[in-house]
């Protein structure tokens, strides 16, 4: 029994560790994001070719971090439930889509390249009896049809 204990704790000390490690991500890059996002929970770090990926949840809402190489970051993506939408796109929504509930929101901000300006988009999924619909809105409450589903 006690092997088994030992062992467990092992697993599971190994497990911690490695989540919690970035390893070979730049030392600044994670203070950076510490000190944007301080109540951050359930933070991974992921290392690809051209980029750095963070997953994390902050307030009960999950988040998408991308870095390039330099530290900079491109694309930075929540998802949420309608509460969180902002009044406007909430209203449109509303409005639009009256028989509809919403299912879901992902945020995606983008950052462009000149003035570091951010371009923000909402994917927001909805449902009726019949069909899943995902409505894209922008700030100002513009909405176009992004996709639609009928049920089965």
């Amino acid at each position: 029994m006690k092997k088994v204990l030992v062992l467990f704790a092992a697993l599971l000390f190994g497990t911690v560790a490695f989540a919690a490690d970035p390893g070979g991500i730049d030392e600044k890059l994670i203070r950076s994001f510490n000190n944007s996002f301080p109540k951050a929970e359930q933070v991974n770090w992921y290392e690809m070719p051209k980029m750095y990926v963070v997953n994390f949840v902050e307030n009960g809402i999950r988040g998408r971090i991308e870095y390039r190489k330099d530290g900079k970051s491109t694309q930075y993506t929540r998802y949420y439930t309608a509460e969180q939408l902002p009044f406007v796109v909430q209203n449109s929504i509303r409005k639009a889509h009256p028989n509809k509930t919403i299912y879901g929101v992902i945020e995606v901000s983008t950052v462009t390249e000149p003035g570091n300006l951010s371009k923000v988009d909402y994917y927001v999924k909805m449902q009726d009896a019949r069909y899943w619909t995902t409505v894209k809105a922008d700030i100002d409450g513009n909405l176009r049809i992004a996709e639609r589903y009928r049920k089965q």
